[in-house]
């Protein structure tokens, strides 16, 4: 359990900074043409599908108590 503890916070710290890193940087090209980034997305996507696979769309993402799946959920959805 231990190493089980480390592992997520390392996780959700890389994840943090992740997004923060994102957030500061802007694409003005096509980000399709853009070698290095050919297939980031296809990881992302297979990272979110492992959240869900995992049944891990059911940790709460904010004090509310709304889900990962019904925050995803809502940015989908018009």
């Amino acid at each position: 359990m231990k190493h089980l503890v480390l592992n997520i916070k390392n996780i959700k710290d890389s994840l943090q900074r992740m997004g923060k890193y994102i957030r500061g940087k802007s694409i003005y090209n096509d980000p399709n043409n853009i070698k290095d980034l050919k297939g980031v997305g296809k990881a992302v996507w297979e990272f979110l599908s492992s959240i869900y696979d995992s049944h891990w769309d059911g940790l709460y993402v904010n004090n509310t108590n709304t889900t990962f799946r019904n925050k995803v959920s809502s940015k989908f959805t018009p």
